[in-house]
């Protein structure tokens, strides 16, 4: 017996495809806000949606004109240089509390598979609550004690314990005590770990970074681009992509060239 097929149903069918085809493309129309306007104000809608969507969407249409247009002209930028000169120098000063870093073993000196650097750190100092997408922290205590936190728990490690963060761990680093403390911190592989201390206890030494925060808004983006580091509240595929996209610009534009005297 042969198969009946009914042709109505076909119909039917190949029309409700149509149908939704149709549906789509009028939507990813309405994300492009000037031909979204056109199109709602043009159709039959009711005038309170009309207004909602002439109102309210073009700050966010802005917004992501801007992010897309930030991304796509960084796409054609020189990737960001996080080398260091030539620098005999092994420590640096913190001259607002005395407080030093040494670096013990560079990049260039594993050839690219870790750095190594002993951070003395102020009574209760340290960072936030931030993360790295491509390499591990390892911290070891030499002195004192240090609080280190770790997605979203908290530990007190002693002189001589160890902790690792993986990629995408989000970890702080606080010193636990009202007096120095030592920490060795461990980075592997090799990343922007030299050249964001250098240009950071060298803004700080110059009053140009305070609270965690610098004066000139393009160095907050080289710093965080040249470290790696992405912060909690933000999602990854928005800000990691918009912070290193403005510190290639950052580079373009020289304003990496103010912190030469840095790390040259």
């Amino acid at each position: 017996m042969q198969n009946i097929v009914n042709p109505a149903v076909c119909i039917d069918e190949k029309a409700a495809s149509t149908v939704n085809k149709q549906s789509r493309l009028t939507a990813l129309w309405y994300l492009f806000y000037p031909v979204g306007v056109f199109k709602i104000w043009k159709g039959k809608r009711s005038g309170w949606i009309k207004l909602v969507y002439s109102v309210l969407y073009l700050p966010v249409f802005l917004l992501l004109s801007g992010y897309l247009g930030i991304l796509l002209f960084a796409a054609f930028l020189p990737p960001l240089d996080r080398s260091v000169g030539n620098r005999t120098d092994r420590t640096i000063i913190n001259r607002e509390g005395n407080y030093a870093a040494r670096f013990l073993k560079t990049g260039k000196e594993t050839g690219g598979a870790y750095e190594l650097v002993e951070v003395e750190l102020e009574p209760y100092g340290g960072n936030d609550w931030h993360y790295h997408n491509r390499f591990t922290e390892q911290f070891t205590v030499l002195e004192g004690r240090v609080r280190i936190g770790q997605n979203g728990k908290e530990l007190l490690l002693d002189k001589g314990k160890t902790i690792t963060a993986s990629k995408r761990d989000m970890h702080f680093f606080k010193n636990a005590l009202d007096s120095k403390s030592v920490l060795q911190v461990k980075i592997a592989p090799a990343a922007g770990l030299e050249k964001t201390l250098r240009v950071a206890y060298g803004l700080i030494n110059d009053g140009l970074l305070k609270n965690e925060m610098t004066r000139n808004p393009w160095h907050m983006a080289l710093l965080l681009a040249y470290s790696e580091s992405y912060l909690p509240g933000m999602p990854s595929w928005f800000q990691e992509p918009l912070i290193n996209s403005l510190a290639k610009i950052a580079q373009w534009k020289g304003e990496d060239r103010v912190l030469y005297r840095y790390f040259k």
